[in-house]
């Protein structure tokens, strides 16, 4: 099954939605939440809404869990942290090393000020100086492959590593839902059988990266984009990005060789992959860099 509203997933286990973003809530037997990527700027007032629909409370949130850093994820942090002081921020030791190069952070703080400038209504509310932005991008608990972080008695969260969208991409895994809480390296799910390759940094380690989850009995996978997916589609998607990530690589370079030209190819595997009906700015703009950082690999 395909989910794309907000609502409940599994117990203590919710999806959020803003247009086709996503990320996903975990709470705590003692109402204490842990949130994947809040999102950009222009998505926390938002985000608040969508929590009193669900009768979450916002400031019972208490933990955020970082898969990559991309404004698109992240950039909402500065006032996310604003409204909620003692946030701890989890991610790993490569994303905290990322987060002290100055010019990296300076180029997320403009990216999140253009992407909330696509949405008009919050824009004038959505914005932090550079100063608390920097602040807040910080990670306060570094993560590692397998560690374990402890919801309660009956939940905890498996980190993974998971390079291909980006080298420090991280996906967690909600035990004992085995409901996996991924980034761009598992795709985009546009329906059975056209799984979008999203190896932004390296098709081939998104690849392997996905590997890792073929033989986990999954229940559910939930993207950044588009919603959640369980049952018997999770391990179709798989298998079918698998599949597309290789065929992608073969089929372009054989097309090439028969005289196809390059032009050709690329508006194929655009249509084929890399457009959506979906007019939200976020996801039109993943699907563009990643398809852009695609080609750049097929014809390197």
């Amino acid at each position: 099954m395909l989910l794309r509203s907000s609502g409940f997933l599994y117990e203590r286990l919710y999806l959020i939605a803003l247009g086709a973003t996503c990320r996903y809530a975990v709470v705590a037997e003692d109402g204490s939440i842990t949130l994947s990527d809040p999102g950009c700027s222009a998505h926390v007032g938002a985000l608040s809404d969508r929590f009193k629909r669900l009768a979450l409370p916002l400031e019972r949130v208490s933990r955020v869990i970082i898969t990559h850093l991309d404004a698109d994820r992240i950039g909402g942090l500065g006032l996310l942290r604003q409204k909620l002081p003692s946030l701890q921020v989890c991610g790993s030791a490569a994303m905290q090393a990322t987060l002290k190069k100055p010019e990296v952070v300076r180029a997320l703080w403009e990216e999140d000020k253009r992407i909330s400038e696509q949405f008009p209504a919050v824009a004038t509310q959505a914005s932090v100086s550079f100063e608390e932005f920097q602040k807040s991008l910080t990670i306060d608990r570094v993560l590692t492959e397998s560690d374990a972080l402890q919801v309660d008695e009956d939940i905890t969260i498996r980190c993974v590593a998971t390079p291909g969208h980006r080298k420090h991409s991280m996906a967690y895994v909600v035990v004992p839902h085995e409901f996996a809480i991924v980034d761009e390296t598992f795709g985009y799910y546009h329906g059975r059988g056209l799984s979008a390759p999203g190896g932004d940094m390296d098709l081939q380690a998104a690849v392997a990266s996905v590997k890792k989850f073929t033989n986990l009995n999954l229940s559910g996978i939930g993207f950044s984009y588009t919603g959640a997916i369980t049952g018997a589609l999770v391990k179709k998607h798989l298998e079918a990005l698998i599949q597309n990530t290789e065929d992608i690589i073969v089929e372009s370079k054989k097309a090439l060789g028969n005289g196809v030209s390059r032009e050709e190819v690329d508006q194929q595997i655009k249509a084929w992959f890399y457009t959506s009906t979906q007019r939200d700015p976020c996801l039109q703009e993943s699907l563009e860099h990643t398809f852009k950082s695609v080609l750049a690999q097929l014809h390197s």
